[in-house]
């Protein structure tokens, strides 16, 4: 093969490539965003789940919005974490990363939290989200 040659069979090969990656970006992008689910659960709802080994199949791929009492604020310093009350032997913790400058929470108050299912931890009695935002104007 000549070398002009070579060089038309390799840029025809790169422009394949890169149309099939701007291609597979786009589509799967859309994709994504149209098959994301927002789920509306309690906190002791989540903590129930997490204790009885079906957190991650009810809500791992899925946005949750978690709701409940708040019991303990603390200030640490990658944050914000948040306790709510469950009625389950399981707790539930939201970390609020940022802007952990803003109003901060009043124990006793009913509020709610926007989290990524699949980000979830699970601690020794407590369900963990590391990365929550507050939903309820906090």
């Amino acid at each position: 093969m000549t070398r002009g040659r070579w060089f038309v069979v390799l840029a025809v090969g790169l422009t394949t490539v890169v149309v099939a990656a701007a291609a597979s970006w786009m589509f799967g992008r859309q994709h994504s965003l149209t098959s994301l689910a927002f789920v509306d659960v309690s906190a002791s709802t989540a903590a129930r789940a997490m204790q009885d080994d079906h957190f991650y199949s009810d809500y791992g791929d899925k946005v949750l919005v978690v709701h409940g009492t708040v019991t303990t604020v603390q200030n640490t310093p990658g944050g914000r974490r948040i306790a709510l009350r469950t009625d389950a032997t399981f707790g539930l913790t939201c970390m609020i990363t940022s802007p952990a400058t803003g109003p901060q929470p009043a124990v006793g108050a009913i509020a709610s939290f926007v989290a990524i299912g699949a980000s979830a931890q699970r601690a020794s009695s407590s369900v963990d989200l590391p990365d929550c935002r507050a939903a309820s104007g906090l």
